[in-house]
């Protein structure tokens, strides 16, 4: 950058500019004295691409084919006035060489102008790029990280990760070591810096003493991966921790070390977004617990008690006609009977508010029943982990597919995975193993935790609705997860572990058919 403004407008550059036009006029002047004035049989002429080579310098394609006419007329006026008419055959070859050379030497150079205002123009657009992208970009410089891992590596060291682990004073270091070459406007606005100047000088100036995500990459580089992504935290100016996304690349063959470039993008705003989402998601699933419990309490308040209350009428009229004297019998009878028309009626409403559960449509298409189990865990991490739960997944049904409704099939999934989560409250070690496999009749999903397990009471009761253990709970979970299953074609069960300690849920689900074969898919 200092060199193309030296070149292009700093004060300096014009004295030197002044001191080569005036050094290339005399360097003219001088051969065209001793080419016509001399009696030399050489080709001085050829000593005027020198002036040429000189006004290239200046960088002007204008400049350079004005000089290169004007020596080639030098030239000409020197050949005439030395050799008038006699056009001896070793002197006009000379000539010709001359005016050869003058010309070769003036179309690289016109190349060379080119290809360096081209280049200009190339560092040009990539420093606006680089400075104007809306990725925040800083250049660090590897060089002495790359040395000390290779030192390491002579040293015998093999297992870097343990090394690591075991040193991390070394890690600690080499924060230190990595410098910050240049940073673009998004960089400094992330960082909250005002100017380049007053960037941080190296990684250790903004990583926190907690930062693990170091030692990761460094042994990325000392087993040799080219491609690095992770998420860290950084520290600004202002000590705010922000969460970022960090990607960069090393060239395979090592070179570029003191420039290489790390992309980063500030998660704060996503994060911030997945909570605000979490939340109102839980929000919106109680509410439509609330609704769908509202909803059945209305119906069955509504529909239940005009039966009640004729059952209570009927029977108050049959005891009235038995406490006659004599005794009606036959009004009695027809009394108890209609009670038994208003208890057939009340079943009808139970049937009634079933129908209502399951009066929406669901989706029917071919799910990948790993990906749906991966995406539920997913979405409950956050959970997961504020209860210090330890999820070993175990996908082993790749391929294999379900036909049905992938929200529903979640949906019971992250039921169950709940459902595990409350039973290990009291476990001092909390694990859930989630286990698939694919079977010839279909895949199998087993979710097994460490909690306290069923004890004495059936598995059988906890599928039923509003039956259940929690001191909070709906009593809806398991249900739901029951009706989903056999809406495809499936079963679940739940069991004691062998053990005892914990419980295992156990989904079968029938593999998906394909539309013109009917066979099974398999992995």
């Amino acid at each position: 950058m200092k060199n193309w403004m030296r070149r292009s407008g700093h004060p300096g550059a014009a004295g030197n500019h002044r001191y080569r036009l005036a050094f290339g006029i005399a360097s003219g002047l001088v051969i065209f004295a001793i080419d016509t004035f001399t009696t030399l049989a050489s080709a001085v002429a050829v000593l005027y691409v020198l002036v040429i080579v000189l006004a290239g310098d200046l960088g002007s394609k204008r400049i350079i084919q004005a000089t290169s006419a004007i020596c080639a007329i030098l030239t000409l006026i020197s050949f005439a006035t030395s050799h008038g008419q006699d056009l001896e055959s070793q002197a006009t070859l000379r000539l010709l060489f001359s005016l050869a050379a003058n010309a070769v030497t003036t179309v690289l150079l016109l190349r060379r102008v080119g290809d360096v205002a081209a280049l200009k123009e190339s560092e040009l657009r990539y420093r606006t790029i680089f400075e104007t992208l809306a990725v925040a970009i800083w250049e660090n410089d590897f060089r002495v990280v790359k040395t000390e891992l290779d030192k390491l590596r002579e040293r015998g060291i093999v297992d870097i990760r343990q090394y690591l682990a075991e040193n991390p004073d070394f890690v600690i270091r080499m924060r230190k070591a990595v410098r910050i070459t240049d940073v673009n406007q998004t960089a400094l606005q992330l960082m909250g810096v005002a100017s380049k100047d007053e960037f941080f000088a190296t990684l250790d100036d903004f990583l926190p003493d907690t930062d693990g995500g170091f030692a990761h990459f460094l042994a990325g580089i000392f087993e040799g991966q080219t491609e690095f992504q992770s998420e860290t935290i950084v520290r600004r100016r202002d000590g705010r921790l922000i969460p970022i996304l960090v990607a960069l690349s090393f060239p395979k063959d090592g070179s570029g070390l003191d420039r290489i470039q790390a992309s980063i993008i500030d998660m704060t705003e996503r994060y911030q977004f997945q909570e605000a989402l979490e939340t109102s998601r839980q929000e919106l699933e109680q509410a439509s617990r609330a609704a769908m419990i509202g909803e059945i309490s209305a119906s069955i308040a509504h529909e239940v008690n005009q039966p009640l209350s004729a059952i209570m009428t009927f029977v108050q009229a049959g005891t009235r006609w038995l406490n006659r004297q004599p005794p009606d019998i036959e009004e009695a009878k027809l009394a108890l009977q209609d009670a038994v028309g208003a208890t057939e009626h009340a079943a009808q409403v139970v049937k009634r508010v079933r129908m209502l559960l399951g009066k929406s449509k669901s989706e029917n298409a071919e799910v990948t029943v790993d990906a749906a189990i991966a995406d539920a865990v997913q979405l409950k991490q956050k959970e997961l982990a504020a209860d210090g739960v330890q999820v070993n997944l175990s996908l082993m049904a790749q391929g294999g597919t379900v036909r049905g409704d992938r929200v529903l099939l979640q949906q019971a999934f992250m039921n169950i995975i709940i459902n595990a989560m409350h039973a290990m409250d009291t476990a001092q070690t909390r694990t859930l193993a989630i286990q698939s496999s694919l079977g010839e009749d279909g895949i199998t999903i087993c979710f097994t935790d460490s909690g306290a397990g069923l004890g004495t009471m059936p598995p059988e009761t906890l599928f039923k609705p509003f039956n259940t253990t929690k001191p909070n709970g709906m009593g809806l979970g398991l249900a739901m997860c029951r009706s989903i299953m056999m809406a495809h074609s499936g079963t679940i069960s739940i069991r004691n572990r062998t053990d005892a300690n914990g419980a295992i849920v156990e989904v079968r689900l029938p593999l998906a058919l394909d539309e013109e074969e009917a066979v099974p898919l398999t992995a």
